[in-house]
């Protein structure tokens, strides 16, 4: 505990910011416009976009007091021509009468008065029900039930209402270190606050509109080990499996008690490991016995960073933020792979403030309002707004759904349909191998042959690169274009290239490895946003 205290101490210390940088923190001028539009629908289907106004600090404007035209790339869309806020005391505003007519990839772009242009999410167009939909959600969050600040409730209405997000969860420490002792959080969890957790994550479920799953972290201490998160598919009867438990306090432990907890028939879990190469809470996936069928997924991104390879192979957005990313291997996704895990890749914000889908602690360094303080309290979502951390935008998960329940929600994690992209980037991705797409078929598919993988990718910005990866290493590369202002052509992106190696597959060591080719995407756009989707895993033939 002395260790992380004197090292976060130093961290801060080494980026305190200036006065300067604090001062310029408090003025309040417009900047973007988020419109946030369903990511797939049907031709001729009614529709509503939530649009918002920010500053450059990504602070909620309401005294904004200007106006959009709007058009569409569908030429036969339906929508209003103008959206005016007029000093409506409104930062949010849900526009109404919308319908696209054509199929395919379609935006709607708002342009203000002084000709800057803003982008919608892309939106797929089809002529009739896609056996799937695509949700947006943010389920790694933190509260002040732990170490976070502000409320469980506020944080899922600013998800709901705001960033309109179709799926939240928290997930609050069982345990804890720095500033709440471990053991006092472990009471406070086992005595009240998971009960607690479960009444406002009920209150807040409505199936069809707005979907909370059930989670907690379960939480090794400082420089002790990584974190995982624990997903039920129901509330009521979840139970806390603690990380000081000596029934459970080691990962093997774990994933042995949530196997037992799911044989008993109390309903489903999942555990999705986190910022497994941040060195402060590192997760050695060299040195586990890795359950992939509790823990078939990884966070691959969040606020702290990608810990999808290590920095020094390429990676874009290494972990930066507490004591930086490990120097060995065993703890990156693509290690996992190389081992033979079949492990997906989802994303998330872990931020500690009530803003699932907008986190802000990677912008300049900044003073949180005293309303904001007197509301939610300090905790680290504030805290962290003061420093030049390191960090990085938060994460989404993209699920791929046949509806928007619980049921479905965590059907699509349980079987890898999902991919992950940063905030507030809903980039649209679709990978397959042969037809098989990432979630069908256990993502597997048997290389009898030619292997064809195909991608589709409509981005939130023009897009800059589009790699395929396999076997951990950049197998084909599609150069886009890193200028931002380019044209709505350049958005868009789809390809299949053809593989016609035999099955090589990959070995970490004399024992372990994969007899299977494995492939994902790495999507890059011009603005910094970024997706991950995969794997797909081509088995040699028997």
């Amino acid at each position: 505990m002395l260790t992380k205290a004197i090292e976060s101490v130093k961290v801060f210390a080494d980026n305190k910011p200036s006065l300067a940088d604090l001062a310029r923190g408090r003025r309040r001028r417009f900047d973007d416009v988020e419109c946030v539009l369903p990511s797939r629908v049907v031709a001729d289907e009614p529709l509503s976009a939530t649009v918002s106004v920010w500053d450059e600090y990504l602070r909620l404007l309401p005294e904004y007091d200007g106006a959009f035209t709007i058009e569409s790339t569908d030429p036969d869309a339906i929508h209003p021509d103008r959206l005016d806020f007029d000093l409506t005391d409104e930062a949010v505003a849900e526009q109404e009468g919308i319908a696209f007519e054509t199929p395919g990839v379609q935006y709607l772009v708002l342009t203000d008065e002084e000709g800057r242009r803003f982008v919608s999410n892309p939106v797929q167009v089809f002529e009739s029900e896609p056996e799937y939909r695509l949700y947006w959600g943010d389920i790694h969050m933190h509260s002040q039930f732990s170490d976070g600040a502000g409320s469980m409730s506020k944080g899922f209405e600013f998800g709901r209402d705001v960033m309109d997000l179709d799926v939240v969860a928290y997930t609050d420490h069982d345990t804890m270190g720095f500033f709440i002792p471990p053991k006092l959080q472990r009471r406070r969890m086992h005595n009240r606050y998971f009960e607690d957790m479960k009444t406002v994550t009920n209150h807040f479920h409505d199936p069809g509109e707005f979907v909370t799953l059930f989670g907690y972290e379960w939480t090794k201490q400082p420089n002790m080990g990584g974190h995982i998160n624990v997903y039920f598919d129901g509330v009521d009867d979840a139970e806390l499996f603690d990380s000081l438990d000596t029934d459970t306090n080691r990962y093997e432990k774990l994933f042995r008690r949530l196997q037992a907890w799911r044989e008993e028939g109390d309903g489903d879990v999942l555990a999705i490991p986190h910022h497994p190469a941040e060195a402060m809470y590192p997760f050695d996936f060299s040195n586990v016995d890795y359950d992939d069928d509790i823990a078939p997924l990884v966070e691959v991104y969040s606020q702290w960073g990608s810990s999808e390879m290590p920095r020094d192979e390429g990676n874009p957005k290494p972990v930066q933020m507490g004591q930086g990313e490990m120097g060995d291997p065993g703890h990156y996704v693509q290690d996992a792979h190389e081992l033979g895990y079949r492990v997906g890749m989802m994303g998330s914000s872990d931020f500690h403030a009530p803003r699932p889908g907008r986190s802000h602690i990677h912008l300049p360094p900044h003073l949180p309002s005293l309303a904001d303080v007197w509301e939610d309290g300090v905790g680290w979502g504030h805290i962290w707004r003061i420093w030049e951390e390191g960090s990085y935008p938060g994460g989404l998960t993209g699920f791929y759904a046949s509806d928007l329940s619980r049921e479905s929600v965590f059907e699509s994690l349980r079987s890898r349909r999902v991919y992950a992209t940063s905030q507030p980037n809903r980039t649209v991705v679709e990978f397959s191998v042969d037809g098989v797409a990432v979630g069908e078929n256990d993502s597997t598919v048997t290389a009898d042959g030619d292997r064809t993988v195909e991608w589709l990718v409509a981005g939130t910005a023009p897009v800059e690169r589009v790699t395929v990866v396999k076997n951990n290493e950049d197998w084909h590369v599609v150069e886009g274009t890193a200028d931002e202002s380019a044209g709505l052509d350049a958005f868009t992106q789809t390809g299949e290239v053809v593989d016609d190696e035999p099955v090589a597959g990959m070995a970490w060591d004399d024992q372990r490895g994969s007899d299977a080719d494995v492939y994902y995407l790495r999507v890059e756009q011009a603005d910094g946003g970024m997706a991950w989707a995969g794997p797909v895993w081509a088995e040699p033939e028997a």
